[in-house]
């Protein structure tokens, strides 16, 4: 995980007292911490640029982690767009716990998807904002051909029919 501070010109302890060139040696330095970061975590990482203008990032999510065995289960027939966090029922970011089909809300609201994964060792979820995996043993997105049939049934709940294309946007 990259961490960044905020603490007037320096992030990750990078000196930026240059103004003109500051922002783009921050942006080289952040670039290359990602970028190592995703290689040494198995990423499918490649050399597009990362950048930092307008707070954007790209992701690269993993093509396969350990957690994909044990920890996914076939969906049932038929998932909801929005269904309320078994906690605290908000339905603003809904995440699907692939284990057991439950229900929680993301760690931007009130973090229950992550007391799931905590307390019961439930690792992987489904985002129903975007359609996402999260894998919480890896700290990292997922996407591998083993979580089509949830994210297809959370397509057909969001759009009313199946993606397009089954694995079309995995690299071989």
């Amino acid at each position: 995980v990259v961490s960044t501070q905020s603490t007037g010109d320096a992030v990750d302890n990078v000196d930026l007292t240059a103004h003109c060139h500051g922002r783009r040696v921050q942006e080289d330095a952040i670039e290359q911490q990602i970028m190592a970061e995703m290689e040494a975590n198995g990423s499918s990482a490649t050399k597009e640029p990362v950048r930092l203008n307008d707070e954007l990032f790209a992701v690269h999510p993993k093509l396969w982690c350990e957690h994909l065995e044990g920890h996914v289960t076939p969906a049932p027939p038929v998932l909801l767009a929005a269904p309320p966090c078994l906690v605290c029922q908000d339905i603003t970011e809904s995440w699907y716990c692939l284990s057991c089909y439950k229900t929680f809300c993301s760690r931007y609201v009130n973090e229950h998807a992550l007391m799931h994964a905590l307390d019961e060792g439930h690792l992987m979820t489904l985002s129903m904002s975007d359609l996402s995996v999260w894998c919480y043993g890896c700290d990292s997105y997922i996407h591998n051909e083993v979580l089509f049939d949830a994210k297809n049934k959370g397509h057909i709940a969001k759009f009313g029919e199946p993606c397009a294309s089954s694995l079309s946007s995995i690299p071989e």
